[in-house]
């Protein structure tokens, strides 16, 4: 989305101050900007590049903001770009032409936007009175001649700040031309160097200049005529009485250039011997060479190496690094801490963790490398992603300022494009804390510079929607200012304090800070962080870790794939070839190789110092996107081209690439690369979408013109130059004379040179044939092409198959199903379609007898198909052909065929509607088969889609009912008899099996244990009332008293058997039982006098038996009696 507004300040001369008031604006960071421009055109000179969430529109909030922008011309050039991502709420700006910031407080006369100040009056708006104090001292000082002496304990401008409050006070402020960011400061002794950096309108910059902190001043110093300007996102360092400047991003295109400075010669010399091309990275010196951290290569991504310039020997290597495994970066920071001998480096926009992701953001990580031992080491994180931001180190802490929050990337989240955070790492306790800051206005910025001098901090320069160029000294608060030990140990003024009797101290100037850090420093461990086995389990961390399966732990791993020591690291875990993205970066590690789309690790030898080859990325079959040089070739490749600096970059660099808005439209698709060009614009209202177009209307007055690079004032031509843009602009008059040119509105009659319009009329009075519209700006049916701009249309070629065609490029839309091609002059023999549809013919789907297809027509490629034809020739000559056809709505049916009798189509059925139809080809009048080969022809047409039919042809012979019958009962019956003899066989097997069970059951038997016994059955005594032999009754009655004595003794009857149990706990015990027989003396004939019992007994030990006695009686027996088998009882 674009939108433009033209300011018109109505002052030829120009030089007016135009005053902006800001009440909203919420627009995506980095991606949406607001471009304010000095000028009639987006070719002028950028003044401002707002972007992000500057002010929020809360409910119930009224604040604003005001920025007063001076034109130097009659014209001032607002343009917006959004490519929409996400939608938020986008700005309501008022403006007021001629207006002086504050209306000059009514203490002074606005001239041209500029205040003239009455007398004891300053400041922008005159809102200083020089004859009173800044708000009165606050009411905690004393004022004297308009400059507070502040009360003890206080400090500052209006004595509103602690002591213990960090000051802010800005110093001398440079040319507003000098304002920049992403420039490189250097700091040696009085001497402040700023060495390049980016500007919005850098053609008038000063890129080399120093300050002097005694004397307050700005100066510049010769260059000669061969400079490296302009260049931004470069590293800068001085290395005896030299600069030099290494990298960074001149006309959009990132450099890998060495230049070198020589203070002394006050000349620049550019290094035949180069590193990689990155920008973004930093440098410093150690010893004799210069070590370059990180950055961003169009060739290689997003580096993650680090490269060494040997000042003596003018060689550059790449060194081979260990410990953790970092992730290549853009916009960090980095500072040489002396304490430490360490090189700690903050923050940045980083790659994804793994190769192939596409994945990037930013991060809080936090690493020091260490240049002696070429190792790696992963602090706490901050918990505060950005990048661009500024560090120092100073006292054993580094401090964090500004910088680039934002991360959003679906939805925003209320992360700030420009920060005014300010951070404090303690290096002794691996610990970060926020510094509070005093409310300024103005501090939000990225792309600073910051350097610390005689214990205080200069900031300088940045961007917060406009260059900056002010100067600020930022002082550290008193530690001493604290009178307690909770205020002192949780204050933050730029330092750590702690409580030592009574009193509060500077850290850094006693020995209790392993006292203060204890605690803290239990809280961490850096295992979790390190990505790889050898960054994990390498012997230069802080804690034990150990690389666990697929992750590094401090925790006991339990998991089989256990490594504790380097040498037993797979080669896999161990180079960090996943964090390489390109080709070429992967080649460019020799540990590395590139397959399928993945950098993997390969096995070599450790140690190795690899010197860049870059011939080794010839092999690399894809190119990067930096080496296309048009729209088309860079869309194709999947690059995104920036149309108005005409570069190609990858998808995943854009915000790297233009942190300061400098892409104004960006495109990744090759069918809008004709927009991107004013050239390729056909209508005068596309042409004055792009803000860098305008519109050069035709003398006819038919809507004929032309789309050229211009302004208000006319067409430009553009040159090269050594601006941040790459050209200079100049109006160019002759192109078009003025009455033809239109910039923010087209003419009336806009008939695109294909009619015209009576006078002071928009209205075409009547369109030439073949083209169409209220502007005559498309093609009649049947026709195709561009009649935009004079364009032609030209006729559909579709040899009859089609009743339209695309009407930008021809392609016809065949109405038949199986034609096709651009013309329709083809049949689709890939789905079985044949024919020639030339020359009136048509496409054919052939039907098999005695199969049912369906046809469903439903899909968003069947848009246009109306007909479909189908072919069948049926093979039997004595049956009947049956025809069946269902469709699925209206449509209209026509059956033909033809022979070799008669070899042209003969109709059958015509115009039959066609729902369900069926019908039959008796084979007596149609010879199927054979040699007259009839052929039957079916046309199905007039139908509309989403459409579906089933169609069939089918032979099936008659039914003989005496043949029918007699097959029928000749299966019956061998089924039958079939039955029969299985069911005969089954008898005979089953009997065989349970002969061969019972054989079993009987050996079984037979195996089992037995013995004989003895049993005495009672004879049955005779009645009461006598009778029998006297002898006899003798015996008896002899018999019968012995049997009731030994029964008396017994008194229980004997086991048969006892069968114990498994367990020996229980048994199974079987008894003989007489049967009652009436009164004879034995069991009658046919019925049994004898039955065996069984029963389950436990088998235990005899318990004494309990006996209860009735009171005066005396027992009968006083001996126990037992139970026949002692040892069991029931």
């Amino acid at each position: 989305m674009t939108c433009s507004w033209l300011v018109d300040t109505g002052v030829a001369h120009g030089n007016v101050s135009v005053r902006f008031v800001f009440y909203e604006f919420e627009t995506e960071c980095g991606w949406d900007h607001l471009y304010i421009h000095d000028g009639d055109s987006a070719f002028a000179p950028m003044l401002a590049a707002y972007s992000g969430l500057l002010l929020s529109k809360e409910e119930g909030n009224t604040s604003s903001f005001e920025i007063n922008i001076r034109f130097s011309g009659q014209f001032g050039y607002l343009h917006f770009y959004s490519d929409a991502a996400y939608t938020m709420q986008g700005f309501n700006i008022s403006y007021s032409i001629g207006g002086c910031y504050l209306n000059c407080s009514e203490s002074g006369t606005c001239f041209n936007g500029e205040c003239a100040c009455d007398a004891g009056r300053s400041g922008m708006g005159c809102e200083i009175d020089m004859t009173f104090c800044l708000n009165n001292c606050s009411y905690s000082g004393v004022c004297l001649n308009g400059i507070c002496n502040c009360d003890p304990g206080l400090r500052g401008e209006d004595c509103s700040s602690l002591e213990s409050d960090v000051l802010w006070q800005p110093l001398s402020s440079v040319d507003p031309h000098l304002a920049r960011a992403s420039h490189v400061a250097l700091q040696e002794g009085d001497i402040l160097w700023i060495v390049g950096g980016y500007s919005l309108n850098s053609s008038a910059a000063i890129q080399l200049l120093k300050y002097s902190f005694k004397n307050d001043s700005w100066s510049t110093v010769p260059e000669g005529t061969k400079t490296p300007w302009p260049l931004y996102a470069h590293s800068a360092v001085k290395y005896q009485n030299r600069l030099y400047v290494y990298g960074g991003v001149r006309d959009g295109l990132v450099k890998d250039e060495l230049w070198v400075y020589d203070i002394a010669g006050g000349s620049w010399n550019q290094t035949s011997v180069s590193g990689f091309p990155v920008s973004g990275h930093t440098a410093h010196v150690y010893n004799d060479t210069m070590l370059v951290f990180f950055g961003y290569s169009p060739l290689f991504g997003y580096v993650n190496r680090v490269q060494q310039y040997n000042f003596v020997t003018g060689m550059w290597t790449t060194l081979e690094t260990k410990g953790a495994v970092v992730q290549g970066g853009y916009g960090h920071s980095s500072v040489y801490e002396n304490n430490t001998g360490k090189i700690f480096v903050y923050g940045g926009y980083h790659s994804a963790m793994t190769s192939g992701s596409s994945s990037y953001n930013l991060t809080d990580r936090l690493y020091s490398y260490d240049p002696t031992e070429h190792s790696w080491l992963l602090l706490h994180s901050s918990g505060h992603p950005r990048y661009l931001q500024s560090m120092v180190a100073a006292d054993d802490f580094l401090l964090v300022y500004g910088g680039n929050t934002h991360n959003d990337t679906t939805k925003s989240r209320g992360a700030k494009c420009y920060s005014s955070d300010f951070l404090l790492y303690d290096i002794k306790c691996n610990s970060w804390h926020n510094v509070t800051l005093p409310s300024l206005d103005n501090m939000s910025r990225f792309g600073h510079s910051m350097v610390a001098y005689n214990g205080f901090f200069i900031l300088f320069g940045g961007f917060s929607g406009v260059m900056l160029n002010d100067l600020i000294n930022i002082t550290r608060g008193n530690c001493s200012s604290f009178e307690n030990n909770s205020t002192c140990l949780s204050g933050v003024p730029g330092l750590r304090c702690v409580w030592n009797n009574g009193t509060c101290y500077p850290r850094s100037s006693t020995d209790l800070a392993e006292a203060v850090c204890d605690a803290e420093k239990r809280d961490f461990s850096p295992c979790p962080g390190y990505n790889t086995c050898s960054s994990c389990v390498n012997g230069g961390t802080q804690a034990a870790c150990t690389w666990c399966g697929d992750k590094c732990t401090a925790l006991n791993c339990t998991a089989n794939e256990k490594v504790e020591t380097l040498d037993n690291c797979s080669s896999l875990y161990s180079a960090g070839c996943s964090l390489y993205h390109t080709c070429q970066a992967c080649q460019n590690d020799s540990r590395c190789a590139w397959e399928e789309n993945i950098c993997k690790a390969r096995s070599i030898e450790a140690g190795v110092n690899v010197t860049t080859n870059k011939t080794s990325v010839v092999t690399c079959s894809k190119q990067p996107c930096a080496a296309f040089n048009t729209c088309s070739i860079c869309a194709q490749n999947s690059c995104m081209w920036c149309s108005n600096l005409a570069v190609c970059i990858d998808t995943n660099a854009y915000v790297v690439s233009f942190p300061y808005g400098q892409c104004m439209d960006w495109t990744t698709k090759t069918s809008r690369c004709n927009a991107t060009q004013c050239s390729g614009l056909k209508s005068c209202k596309e042409c004055q979408a792009n803000p860098m177009c305008g519109w050069c209307n035709n003398s006819t007055n038919t809507g004929l013109g032309m789309c050229m690079q211009g302004g208000q004032l006319g067409p430009v031509q553009l040159s090269p130059s050594g601006s941040s843009s790459g050209f200079r602009y100049t109006t160019a008059p002759q192109l078009c004379p003025a009455p033809q040119w239109f910039f923010t509105e087209c003419p009336l009659c806009q008939c695109n040179g294909h009619s015209s319009c009576p006078a002071n009329s928009s209205v075409c009075e009547s369109c030439q044939f073949p083209t169409t519209g209220q502007y005559c700006e498309s093609c009649q049916n049947f026709y195709y092409g561009n009649p935009m701009n004079g364009g032609n249309c030209s006729e559909c070629q579709c040899n009859g198959q089609a009743d339209s065609c695309n009407p930008e490029d021809g392609e016809c839309y065949c109405r038949t199903r199986g034609v096709t091609g651009r013309y329709c002059d083809k049949c689709d023999d890939m789905h079985k379609y044949f024919g020639d549809p030339r020359n009136g013919g048509t496409c054919y789907y052939r039907l098999s007898t005695d199969y049912q297809y369906t046809f469903n027509l439903s899909k968003r490629e069947d848009l246009n198909y109306t007909q479909i034809n189908f072919i069948s020739i049926p093979s039997s000559g004595d049956r009947d052909v049956d025809f069946t056809l269902n469709c699925s709505g209206p449509a209209l049916l026509n059956i033909t065929y033809k022979s070799k009798a008669e070899p042209g189509e003969k109709m059958i059925t015509e115009s039959q509607e066609c729902g369900y139809f069926r019908t039959k080809f008796d084979h007596k009048n149609h010879a199927f088969g054979g040699e007259m080969n009839t052929t039957f022809f079916v046309y199905v047409y007039s139908f509309r889609t989403p459409f579906w039919l089933q169609i069939s042809f089918s032979q099936f012979p008659k039914i003989d009912l005496v043949h029918f019958f007699v097959t029928f009962f000749s299966c019956f019956l061998s089924l039958l008899l079939i039955a029969a003899l299985l069911w005969k066989i089954k008898h005979k097997y089953d009997s065989y099996r349970r002969r061969q069970q019972m054989m079993v059951e009987m050996q079984q038997m037979a195996s089992r244990p037995f013995a004989t016994v003895c049993v005495e059955v009672d004879r049955k005594t005779e009645s009461a009332s006598g009778g029998g032999i006297p002898e006899r009754k003798e015996l008896r009655d002899h018999v019968d008293s012995a049997l009731r004595r030994r029964k008396k003794l017994t008194s229980k009857p004997s086991a048969v058997a006892i069968e114990p149990l498994s367990g020996s706990k229980a048994a199974v015990l079987t008894l003989l039982i007489q049967l009652p027989f009436g009164d004879g003396e034995f069991a009658p004939s046919g019925q049994s006098g004898m039955a065996v019992g069984s029963a389950l007994i436990a088998i235990g030990t005899n318990r004494k038996q309990s006996l209860e006695h009735i009171k005066g009686d005396k027992p009968k027996m006083r001996k126990h009696i037992y139970h026949t088998h002692p040892d069991t009882y029931a």
